[in-house]
Parts: structure tokens; C-alpha cells; sequence
């Protein structure tokens, strides 16, 4: 009777890692959200993405930990590993690697602050450059297009 009780136990506290695992993933999702501005179409395929990844590292955890018996406790212990990561480490971790990102961002975010001014000159000169080819390359094809009219009138008329 002991042995069945640790077993239950043992089942739980692997569906209890199980949600803490499935809560760290929903929380990477978060923190690229911060990090990275996301349109509202792709949140809805990351969404999808988390919920496929939920469900597979809950079926595997289901069947490493209980050889795939899935009763109700191995819900409940899923359920409350998730809730109580979110409870008690999420904000913590959330705060720990946004601090982590934004250190290691903070060199290059300065480089690039120095460089834009002259990355847009080139980007004006590159645009203004290609307008002006862009023009030539019209009024040459109405050149083109005036010479054959032209063309095709004198050959036509009687």
C-alpha cells in the first residue's frame, strides 16, 4: 500500500514539474513579446505554436512519469505546478532575463544609435539615386513608345 501511495506522489510532483515546464514555456512567449513588438496575426500562430508545445510536453511528461496514464491528479499536479510557477517565479525570471536582454542589447542599440544618422544619409542618397534612374528610365520608355506611334501613324496613313 506504500509503494502505490509513493508511486501517486512520485506521478504528481512529475505532473507538478510538468506545469512548472509548460509555465516556463508560456513565459519565453511573453518575454519575446516584450522584447519584440509582434503584430496581432502572428501572436495568434504563436499562440498556436504554444498551445502544440504544451500539449507535447504534456503528453511526454504523461508518459515518461505514469507510462501514459493520465488520471485525474496528473491534471491537478500539471495544473498546479503551472500555477504556482506563475505565482511565485514568473515575475521574478520575467524581470531577471528582460534585465539580462537589455544588458546585453544596450552595446548594440548604442551602435546603432550612432550609425542611423548615417545609415539614413545613404538610404536618401540611395533612394534619390534610384528615383532619378527611375525617371530616366520612364521618360525613355515614353520616348520609345511616342517614336512608335509615330512610326506606326506614318505607315498607316494613306
Amino acid at each position: 500500500m506504500g509503494d502505490q501511495a509513493i508511486y501517486e506522489l512520485t506521478v504528481f510532483a512529475g505532473a507538478g514539474i510538468a506545469g512548472l515546464v509548460i509555465a516556463f514555456i508560456y513565459d519565453m512567449f511573453r518575454l519575446k513579446r516584450r522584447v519584440v513588438r509582434t503584430r496581432a496575426t502572428f501572436v495568434h500562430f504563436e499562440d498556436i505554436l504554444f498551445w502544440i508545445i504544451a500539449a507535447v510536453v504534456f503528453f511526454l511528461s504523461s508518459y515518461i512519469v505514469s507510462s501514459g496514464e493520465t488520471k485525474l491528479y496528473f491534471f491537478a499536479g500539471t495544473f498546479l505546478g503551472g500555477a504556482l510557477y506563475l505565482a511565485i517565479l514568473s515575475r521574478p525570471i520575467l524581470l531577471i532575463l528582460t534585465t539580462i536582454i537589455k544588458i546585453i542589447a544596450w552595446p548594440f542599440i548604442k551602435i546603432y544609435g550612432l550609425i542611423k544618422p548615417v545609415l539614413k544619409l545613404l538610404f536618401m542618397r540611395y533612394k534619390k539615386a534610384t528615383g532619378a534612374i527611375n525617371n530616366r528610365i520612364a521618360l525613355q520608355k515614353y520616348r520609345v513608345k511616342v517614336d512608335f506611334n509615330r512610326l506606326k501613324n506614318a505607315i498607316t496613313k494613306k
